[in-house]
């Protein structure tokens, strides 16, 4: 029942819009302002995920016009997917505190985008090291190093391996352990036999490589 006595109550929509400041004409962003926020913060979180995991550094990157589709998690690749293709799945949750945003605190995002860029990047060195794994079980290409000396179990995987060299001659190749075993190993020393079989097996695969490269087809 309405009453003459019973107090006006305003719109809250209307008391928000009164409370805030807004300029008299249509405010608007320019599309290239869009578009050059997301492009900076792809490229920024990219570059520092890269800056903080060395590993991930040292993998090219390459684009491709067209992938394949994308795969529902869980679901069972096709019989015709290649092994040496996997997608991988980042998560990564970013909270925004709106008085940050309200005070423009450029300082707690930054922090913020660090903290992305270092996720995205283990998750990444993560999964690229898994795929690896995965690939090499999957076609027999492993070595069983257990109860073995490092350097013999180097030395027999530089047999079996791809490898190339830089246009010093110096071999392209990167030993991933984890750190409780690379401490481990921070004093050893390859015995006088072993070092001149590692150098004689690079020598050799070096020779290999050049005439691989000699024998190339032109384009």
């Amino acid at each position: 029942m309405d009453s003459e006595d019973a107090p006006e109550v305003a719109d809250p929509v209307e008391a928000l819009n009164a409370s805030v400041d807004r300029p008299e004409g249509p405010w608007v962003m320019p599309r290239e302002y869009d578009i050059g926020g997301v492009r900076w913060f792809s490229d920024a979180s990219r570059e520092l995920a890269r800056a903080l995991h060395p590993l991930l550094a040292q993998v090219t990157r390459e684009e491709l016009a067209e992938g394949p589709p994308p795969q529902t998690a869980g679901a069972p690749l096709p019989e015709e997917a290649s092994s040496l293709y996997r997608p991988m799945a980042i998560r990564h949750e970013w909270t925004v505190s709106i008085e940050d945003v309200a005070a423009f605190n450029r300082d707690q995002f930054l922090a913020d985008l660090y903290a992305l860029a270092d996720s995205m990047g283990g998750q990444m060195v993560r999964g690229m090291l898994e795929h690896i794994s995965a690939v090499t079980e999957e076609h027999g290409n492993t070595i069983d190093a257990g109860g073995r000396d490092f350097f013999d179990v180097v030395a027999e995987t530089l047999e079996t391996i791809e490898m190339t060299f830089d246009d010093e001659g110096h071999p392209n190749l990167t030993i991933v352990m984890h750190p409780d075993q690379a401490e481990k190993l921070r004093d050893k020393q390859p015995t006088p036999e072993q070092e001149a079989r590692l150098d004689a097996i690079l020598e050799r695969r070096k020779e290999e490589w050049l005439v691989s490269r000699r024998r190339r087809d032109l384009p």
